[in-house]
C-alpha cells in the first residue's frame, strides 16, 4: 500500500501468529474451521523522486504467541475492565482501544479464557461499529464463526488471523492506513502492559527477554505513525508519547551498556527488575491514558 508517497508494508500479520502457535503446539489443522491462505506478498514501488519506506510490524495475535511461548500466563485482571466503547468519541480513541480490545483478545484465547474471549470479540465489534468498519466482522461470518469455534484454541487464532486481513484490506482500500497504525500502537502497549505485569508475579527471565526484544519494535511503530500525520493531525500527540516510552528505554543502564542488542531482535537483551519495573510504569501511564479516553 501507498502512503504518502511512501510503502507502508504491515508484514507478520496474525497468520503467521496462527502458524507459530500451531506449529509450537503441535497440532494439526483446525478441525471445525478452514484454514486461511495467505495472499503472495505486494509491496508498491514509489516513484524514483521518493523514497520507498518498510515498517515491519507483528500483529497482537503474534506478540502474545510469542510471550506465551516465554511462559507467560495468564493473569485475571490484567486486561483492560473498560467495558464500555461508547465512551470514546474520537476517532484517535477508538482505534486505540480497538487495539487494545485487539491484545486482550490474543491473550485471552491463547490462555483458554473463553467467556472473557467471547466478551472482547464483541468489544472489538462493537468499536469497529463506531469507527464505521463493523462490516468487516460480516464477511464470512466471523463472528458467528468465533462463537462456534469457542473452545478450539488453533480455530480462534485462524478466526483472529482473518480477521485481521480483511480490516487490513478494508483499511487500505478505504485509504485509512493511518487506522492501522494507530490500533497497532493501542495493541502494543496493551501488550507490553499485561507481558510486564505477569512478569511481576513470576520473574521469569525467558519473559524478561520478550519484553526487551518487543522494545525494538517501538521505532517503527513510531515511523509508521509519523508517516501518517498529514491524514491525521491528533496523531502527532501519540508519536510524542510513545517516544517518551522510547526515551526511558534507552536511558536504562542494561541498555546504555549494549545498544547493539537492544536494536537487534537476534541478540537476547535481559533487564534487571528495577528496570522492568521503571519500564512498566511508563507503559502503565500510557495505558491508563488510553483506556480512559
Amino acid at each position: 500500500m501507498l502512503v504518502n508517497k511512501k510503502s507502508f508494508v504491515l508484514k507478520g500479520t496474525m497468520l503467521i501468529a496462527a502458524g507459530m502457535l500451531l506449529a509450537s503446539c503441535g497440532s494439526e489443522t483446525p478441525k471445525e474451521d478452514t484454514v486461511i491462505t495467505p495472499p503472495a506478498d505486494t509491496v508498491k514501488t514509489a516513484s524514483a523522486e521518493t523514497e520507498e519506506v518498510s515498517y515491519s510490524l507483528p500483529s497482537p495475535l503474534q506478540i502474545a504467541s510469542i510471550f506465551k511461548k516465554s511462559g507467560l500466563k495468564y493473569k485475571d485482571g490484567v486486561t483492560s475492565s473498560q467495558k464500555d466503547p461508547s465512551k470514546y468519541t474520537t476517532n484517535l480513541s477508538k482505534a486505540l482501544n480497538l487495539g487494545v480490545y485487539s491484545a486482550d483478545l490474543s491473550y485471552t484465547v491463547l490462555n483458554k479464557q473463553n467467556q472473557e474471549a467471547m466478551n472482547y470479540m464483541k468489544l472489538c465489534r462493537s468499536m469497529a461499529d463506531n469507527l464505521g468498519m463493523g462490516s468487516v466482522f460480516e464477511q464470512s461470518n466471523l463472528s458467528k464463526r468465533f462463537e462456534k469455534n469457542i473452545g478450539n484454541e488453533d480455530s480462534l487464532a485462524y478466526i483472529i488471523a482473518e480477521l485481521q486481513m480483511v480490516t487490513d484490506m478494508y483499511l487500505d482500500e478505504n485509504d485509512q492506513q493511518q487506522v492501522t497504525s494507530i490500533v497497532f500502537a493501542g495493541a502494543w502497549v496493551e501488550s507490553m502492559y499485561v507481558g510486564s505485569k505477569v512478569y511481576e508475579k513470576g520473574k521469569d527471565k525467558s519473559l524478561n527477554s520478550k519484553l526487551a526484544e518487543q522494545m525494538t519494535i517501538l521505532g517503527s511503530i513510531i515511523n509508521s505513525l509519523k508517516s501518517q500525520e498529514k491524514k491525521d493531525p491528533t496523531i502527532g500527540g501519540l508519536v510524542a508519547d510513545l517516544e517518551s516510552i522510547k526515551t526511558v528505554y534507552d536511558a536504562l543502564p542494561s541498555v546504555k551498556n549494549n545498544p547493539a542488542a537492544a536494536d537487534d531482535t537476534d541478540k537476547e537483551m535481559t533487564l534487571t527488575d528495577d528496570e522492568v519495573s521503571t519500564l512498566t510504569k511508563k507503559i502503565e501511564e500510557l495505558r491508563t491514558k488510553f483506556i480512559n479516553g
